[in-house]
């Protein structure tokens, strides 16, 4: 009879040690699937920001359907959700979906944020859509803050913040202006400078930056390169 338990005891243990390797190895080989779709989706994403532009719309059809994939694998991942929120945006700006998806767009740069709240990159997001839907109101103000708080230095968060901002120049409080001139510090320590100074050229906003390059002394060295010619003279 001791013998038989033993043996039970055995076949019992053994058999939940095989249930949990098999969870396990499930589990391994559905986050390596979900990762691949991802990579394929982020990798879209990028090489549509790089040109400006999305190929077609097969190309977006099938990085949505990637970080689709991606998702329902793992729908508790915060880039998973940002990415998904991002590709939709662009098929909404490049009329692949309907406007009125455009606030699906922010529920999912929300769920991003609420699943990793000190990530930077779905707070700027929502600040640059909140400016885009609503204005420059006190939600919008919120986002920016947050993506300050959690990325201050992150190139991404601060080309948008610099981008609401000056959009918003002529509704600006005095501080919020010298926030500006503060995050544009930070931008001519960085590579997007050319960026930011090409955004502000697109809305008539250049000569803003372009005085203070122009006459504060601690831009002296930009005064002198080919970007503040391009975009200052």
């Amino acid at each position: 009879m001791s013998n038989m338990l033993s043996t039970s005891k055995y076949q019992f243990s053994f058999a939940l040690l095989l249930l949990i390797c098999s969870y396990g190895l499930y589990a391994s080989f559905n986050r390596g699937n979900a990762n691949a779709w991802y990579y394929k989706a982020e990798f879209s994403l990028n090489e549509w920001s790089d040109n400006n532009a999305i190929t077609s719309k097969l190309d977006y059809d099938d990085t949505l359907t990637a970080i689709s994939n991606a998702y329902q694998a793992d729908q508790s991942h915060p880039h998973y959700n940002h990415i998904y929120g991002r590709i939709l945006h662009w098929g909404v700006l490049n009329d692949y979906e309907p406007k009125e998806r455009i606030e699906e767009v922010k529920a999912w740069y929300l769920k991003a944020a609420e699943l990793r709240t000190r990530w930077p990159d779905p707070w700027v997001d929502l600040a640059k859509l909140n400016n885009q839907l609503e204005g420059y109101n006190q939600e919008t103000r919120y986002y920016i803050e947050q993506a300050i708080k959690t990325g201050p230095y992150v190139d991404y968060v601060n080309v948008g913040i610099l981008q609401v901002l000056l959009l918003n120049w002529t509704t600006l409080t005095g501080s919020e202006r010298a926030l500006l001139f503060e995050r544009f510090a930070i931008a001519t320590k960085q590579p997007i400078l050319k960026d930011v100074l090409f955004f502000a050229k697109e809305i008539g906003r250049e000569k803003i930056l372009c005085i203070q390059l122009n006459f504060n002394p601690a831009y002296q060295s930009i005064k002198n390169s080919s970007v503040y010619r391009k975009y200052c003279k």
